[in-house]
């Protein structure tokens, strides 16, 4: 009997473990003046003082049957007690294609931007936007490209939103940056709605698809 409890316990244990080690994933369909042009995705994977985040985001904007505009972005985080420690972003910005990663150096992060290295403020963040203590920082890092932006934040309060028919409870705020955006977060900080003009004056939405909902 004993040997079956301690069975039973190692098997407990093995599918706590897994369960932590699941991701929290969400996504987005990124559409254009309401038109699907791509989609994005964030998984979290949490494991004590360790949080892990990759970002995948895949959009085209056709004209004509032709790609006028295509963004493919894949980056990775690494947090250790709320301190980012490590990040890697490869892009392809309609052909302008970037690679940058950090890494824990020192005091700071050590920051290459395709192979050229810079010393970075440890206290940095990426602008990401899946995390809301972002919003309390006045410079982020654009991962895209490497680039330093400073910003401002406007707080919008609560608003109601209807999200697959379901109306979501989420707290406004609009940053203004080289890239102006409105972010929407919900009561469990988790970043439901985005929004921004693209250069023509289009209308771009980050609004969760049907399978969005974190698992």
């Amino acid at each position: 009997m004993k040997v079956i409890g301690v069975v039973i316990g190692l098997i407990l244990f093995v599918a706590g473990a897994q369960a932590q080690a699941s991701p929290e994933t969400m996504r987005f369909a990124i559409t254009r003046n309401g038109e699907q042009i791509g989609t994005h995705e964030i998984a979290i994977s949490r494991n004590g003082a360790e949080t892990s985040v990759n970002l995948v985001t895949d959009l085209a904007v056709k004209v004509l049957f032709v790609t006028a505009y295509r963004l493919q972005w894949v980056e990775k985080e690494r947090w250790v007690n709320g301190r980012l420690v490590a990040l890697s972003s490869q892009s392809d910005n309609n052909g302008e294609r970037h690679s940058v990663s950090l890494a824990a150096k020192g005091s700071g992060l050590e920051m290459k931007v395709d192979g050229n290295a810079a010393q970075i403020d440890a206290n940095i963040m990426p602008g990401s936007f899946w995390n809301p203590d972002l919003l309390r920082r006045s410079t982020m890092l654009d991962t895209k490209d490497g680039q330093l932006m400073a910003f401002t934040v406007q707080d919008g309060g609560q608003e109601d939103l209807t999200i697959n028919d379901q109306v979501v409870r989420a707290h406004h705020y609009t940053i203004k940056s080289r890239y102006s955006q409105d972010l929407w977060y919900d009561d469990q900080a988790r970043l439901v709605q985005a929004k921004f003009l693209g250069s023509d004056g289009s209308v771009i939405m980050y609004s969760p698809a049907l399978d969005a909902a974190p698992r």
